[in-house]
């Protein structure tokens, strides 16, 4: 097999793509930490006083005085001492006229006062002030801030990386029968030898990762496209509320409350709840020994009106279209695995910004060579026309 169109590929994909890829590793591994740097530089908002909690109905008032004319749409409950409770208010345009209030607001709430710590916009709206840099990164990861077309785009390019790690991979081994020189970094190595060794050596360590990460960034920029190929292997489980038809009029007040919907959970912790005015459904998210990493996997949902539990299920369990749709997350974050998992993502997005450093660094250098070899034979040229004789090397 001829690896000319391989290196084509390789050479032309990671030039064309490489300042994406530069900015997806960077900020990937910035968001491994998410959590840590949101709470870091607002730790106003998650100061929870020692104590037990509040019931939830209380926390969801606490939260719609603080939100006044929003429909509170989704509640974070806390998990661990410490944690506060988070309620999020639907966009406009399905909320009713509510004065200044913007149409998509968190409020932090004290799970043990049930007092508001504090607001601030959706990640949605993320901005570059303290409140907003964390949401502002999660939000270049995906989109650049650009808007759905530019999602389209990084999906593309995401789905290319995947066919450029078949071509990486043919690259790495020009002689199968010395294959283990393949992952070595030679020792003493130095200039365009060390650069060299850490592009290939570093890539088909961490091969396995960049490539789970290529495909489940194709999963989350390309969902529908890409739960129709699995669909198309293994029929893949449909949610309750995708079959559930919107309502002619939305259900800004429910008779079903959030505490009287977390009855459907019995004695299991909840995770979350959100509510989903236009279709009249609560979906809690449940912890659950099944649970594939640290966010509750088990998913039931409640109709909002009579408080009838329309399904009842596990995301890990199903068909093997399910399975796979429901670790994409976790295998893309790391938290599939533990601390271990995140620091290995982490590695992996800084590695990235390595490969795309050493590759165009291995390409200006072919580029100096290349140039450097025409313009001899551009003046060899020139003095044998001018009838000068060259000297035979």
């Amino acid at each position: 097999m001829t690896r000319r169109p391989f290196l084509l590929w390789h050479r032309w994909f990671g030039l064309g793509a490489a300042a994406w890829l530069f900015m997806l590793g960077l900020t990937g591994s910035l968001l491994v930490f998410y959590d840590e740097i949101d709470r870091g530089l607002n730790a106003d908002l998650f100061a929870a006083s020692p104590g037990p909690n509040r019931p939830v109905l209380e926390l969801v008032n606490a939260a719609q005085r603080a939100l006044p004319g929003a429909v509170i749409t989704y509640l974070d409950l806390p998990n661990e001492p410490g944690d506060v409770a988070i309620a999020r208010s639907q966009r406009a345009p399905r909320l009713p006229a509510a004065g200044p209030v913007p149409p998509s607001f968190d409020a932090y709430i004290d799970p043990a006062k049930g007092a508001v710590l504090g607001t601030r916009l959706s990640y949605e709206d993320a901005d570059l002030s303290r409140r907003g840099i964390a949401n502002f990164v999660y939000k270049l990861h995906y989109s650049l801030h650009m808007g759905e077309r530019m999602v389209w785009i990084i999906g593309l390019i995401a789905l290319l990386w995947v066919f450029d790690h078949v071509a990486s991979l043919v690259l790495s081994f020009p002689n199968p029968k010395r294959w283990r020189k393949s992952f070595l970094i030679r020792r003493g190595a130095s200039g365009h030898k060390m650069v060299f060794d850490w592009h290939r050596a570093g890539g088909l360590w961490l091969f396995p990762v960049t490539l789970t990460l290529a495909v489940s960034g194709v999963c989350f920029n390309w969902f529908d496209e890409f739960e129709a190929v699995v669909n198309a292997v293994s029929p893949v489980t449909q949610r309750a509320d995708e079959g559930w038809p919107a309502l002619a009029n939305a259900v800004v007040s429910p008779p079903v409350s959030f505490a009287r919907a977390l009855d459907a959970a019995g004695s299991a912790q909840v995770d979350g709840v959100s509510y989903n005015p236009d279709k009249g459904l609560y979906w809690l998210r449940v912890f659950d020994e099944r649970d594939i990493d640290n966010n509750g996997r088990r998913w039931i949902f409640v109709d909002a009106r009579s408080g009838d539990v329309l399904s009842d299920s596990h995301v890990a369990e199903g068909s093997a279209g399910d399975v796979v749709l429901a670790w994409q997350f976790p295998l893309h974050s790391g938290k599939a695995f533990g601390w271990w998992g995140r620091i290995v993502i982490f590695v992996s997005g800084m590695m990235l910004c390595v490969f795309i450093v050493t590759g165009v660094m291995m390409w200006n250098r072919k580029r100096r060579a290349n140039g450097a070899v025409r313009e001899r034979r551009q003046r060899t040229a020139t003095e044998q026309g001018a009838g000068l004789s060259v000297p035979a090397k």
